[in-house]
């Protein structure tokens, strides 16, 4: 066994790449399988799929028709009017901004079969056109995971890198998003955030005004594709002002955070397109146009709860996000400073989240609004792998993460199938003893 993953960690980029594709065939695998709505893009997914056919296709930012063709006949988005007369598009359009070449690719593959005779729809929907989109999504969650693997290597050694990467990706929510939900906004959230905190991290002790007007696009993009993950922001902000010395290395900061904001603003700029050709209003987000409660109760957050509730807790659904947060003890001994902004980061992610009327998140396989923040994770997970193995614990640290990723899977299973409910508190029964008999009830369902 040692031998083996001494052999693995000498190609970790192979390795992961090797992984991609086994998701990628599993992917392709269940496409024939049958679904209620025929489509792959589903619950929030199809909002932010709709962006595509309704600008490529369409040219406009109205969504009857793209509802018509994906949502429910009786689902409330149909009857919603905004104030310019449109059906409108609570989400966010980052995701479609970032899915836009693999759609693209698949409408000309769309008019390139029909003009040899084929007779596809080209409405942007399909199997052909979501498949390729979706397939857009999990690359940019390899990406990241790709990118945190090259993080993680600046501070441990690859043997400790490549197992962090690997259970966080299949013993967590990740590889759910990735595989079976790739039609959600997580895939593409994460790409964003460990883009920013790359940026963030190369040009920290060069801070030049280029490398702040990069990592302002990219803070930007980040608020395109999820504005509640703009969090990260604060992070090279803190860590700036933590390094100023004399008030006269304030000027400097000054630029650079200028053309910071600048390089944000400009690529944000399409969604206060979208919001002010939907509402009328460049700064009115989607999500308050006849809300009937406050979004946020800031006052009031769930803390505990989206941690540890049996509904989607953090934690409790996915232990190896406490273990993360555990390793930053490790980490901290090593950049102190810079784990601390990155406790930072999780906790500012952990009160926006907890302060949010949903703090459920929804039909959701454990705390889905935290695989944003999976670059901190991985970091944390890194350095704690890292302490096992100098403490001769590598036994006990494979056979844990076996057991972890044996446990998220059929977790998986027991979620998708129906054995557990997607958005209700869980028993004790559902979320322990289900796992040991969810053999058992998979072969009573088999022989009805």
């Amino acid at each position: 066994m040692r031998a083996l993953y001494v052999r693995l960690a000498s190609t970790p980029e192979r390795l992961l790449a090797g992984l991609f594709l086994v998701c990628l065939a599993i992917f392709l695998a269940a496409l024939p399988l049958p679904r209620v709505d025929q489509h792959l893009i589903g619950s929030d997914g199809a909002f932010y799929y709709a962006y595509l056919p309704s600008l490529f296709l369409d040219g406009d930012l109205d969504f009857a028709n793209q509802y018509h063709l994906s949502l429910a006949p009786d689902h409330p988005a149909l009857t919603v009017v905004s104030p310019t007369g449109l059906t409108p598009n609570a989400y966010a359009i980052g995701s479609a901004f970032l899915w836009a070449p693999f759609f693209l690719l698949a409408h000309g593959l769309v008019l390139g079969l029909n003009a040899l005779g084929m007779a596809l729809p080209a409405n942007g929907y399909g199997n052909l056109y979501e498949a390729l989109t979706l397939i857009g999504s999990m690359s940019y969650g390899f990406v990241a995971l790709m990118g945190q693997y090259r993080l993680a290597r600046r501070w441990v050694t690859a043997r400790a890198a490549l197992p962090a990467v690997l259970l966080l990706w299949w013993g967590t929510n990740v590889i759910y998003y990735m595989v079976v939900e790739p039609s959600m906004s997580h895939m593409a959230a994460m790409f964003a955030v460990t883009l920013f905190i790359t940026l963030w991290l190369d040009g920290r002790d060069r801070p030049t005004w280029r490398r702040w007007l990069a990592l302002g696009a990219a803070g930007g993009l980040v608020a395109l594709v999820r504005l509640p993950d703009a969090t990260i922001w604060t992070l090279p902000f803190l860590d700036a002002l933590s390094r100023l010395r004399s008030w006269s290395d304030l000027k400097p900061w000054a630029v650079r955070w200028g053309v910071f904001l600048l390089g944000a603003l400009v690529v944000f700029t399409p969604q206060m397109v979208a919001w002010q050709v939907m509402y009328g209003n460049p700064l009115y987000s989607g999500y308050q146009y006849g809300s009937a409660h406050p979004l946020f109760y800031w006052s009031r957050p769930q803390l505990l709860n989206v941690l540890f509730s049996t509904q989607h807790g953090l934690f409790l659904w996915h232990p190896l996000f406490l273990a993360a947060c555990v390793g930053l003890i490790f980490l901290a001994r090593r950049e102190p400073r810079l784990t601390l902004w990155l406790v930072v980061g999780l906790f500012l992610q952990l009160y926006v989240v907890s302060a949010w009327w949903d703090w459920t998140q929804g039909d959701a396989f454990g705390g889905r609004m935290f695989i944003s923040v999976l670059p901190i994770f991985t970091l944390g997970l890194a350095a704690l792998v890292e302490a096992l193995m100098e403490a001769r614990a590598t036994r006990w640290l494979a056979w844990g993460a076996g057991a972890l990723v044996l446990w998220n899977g059929l977790f998986m299973i027991q979620y998708r199938f129906g054995f557990i409910p997607m958005t209700g508190a869980l028993t004790f029964e559902q979320l322990v003893i289900g796992k040991f008999t969810l053999p058992f009830q998979l072969l009573a369902r088999w022989r009805r």
